[in-house]
């Protein structure tokens, strides 16, 4: 008799500890579209780097930072049309003429997979996560590599990276002026803060 009061004891202790590591919580970010940003750089003609800020428009991550392989997920909607270079005209060609945005408004991005996650040695510290997510851009849809780092707080992330795509693999044409190109390649850079939610 004992030895079953023992044993119920036990699974009492242990099965409440059990469900906590096999149910953790998933938690859920609304992505700050004011917080957030994301610059697409590019070499002009004349060899010189344009930035250009896009403004996301609405996104969503939710996980569980210990299962994020399992649990990981983000999507990401970019506005097309807010492209600002600080050079109006600019602009208005990069809408028009090459982001064509009136028949392609939006960048999508969504995530596929979690490749690489590594806890911090610290709070303080970021993890260090590489995403692999399909893009949409220009009415085509890539598999892209995403290294960042994400910095967790209480009710608050921060994502902050870097990849790089070419212009011809979206369909998108390389500007020209006269007989200069522009580059091909483009180099984003991004900042993404997302609010938890209940």
């Amino acid at each position: 008799m004992r030895r079953w009061s023992y044993v119920l004891w036990f699974l009492s202790f242990v099965f409440p500890l059990l469900s906590q590591v096999a149910f953790a919580e998933v938690q859920r970010f609304r992505l700050d579209a004011n917080e957030s940003q994301i610059i697409a750089k590019v070499n002009d003609p004349f060899g010189n780097v344009v930035n250009g800020a896009l403004r996301v428009r609405q996104g969503e991550a939710r996980g569980d930072l210990d299962r994020l392989a399992e649990t990981g997920s983000v999507s990401l909607v970019i506005d097309a049309e807010s492209y600002n270079s600080n050079i109006g005209l600019r602009n208005q060609d990069v809408q028009e003429y090459y982001l064509e945005v009136k028949q392609y408004p939006v960048i999508r991005f969504d995530s596929t997979a979690f490749q690489k996650s590594e806890r911090p040695q610290s709070p303080k510290e970021p993890f260090q996560i590489t995403l692999k997510g399909r893009l949409e851009l220009h009415g085509v849809q890539k598999e892209v590599i995403v290294p960042l780092r994400l910095l967790y707080q209480t009710d608050k992330i921060i994502a902050q990276g870097s990849f790089r795509f070419s212009l011809e693999e979206f369909n998108i044409s390389v500007p020209r002026l006269f007989f200069l190109k522009s580059g091909n390649q483009v180099d984003v850079d991004f900042r993404i803060v997302g609010e938890r939610q209940p």
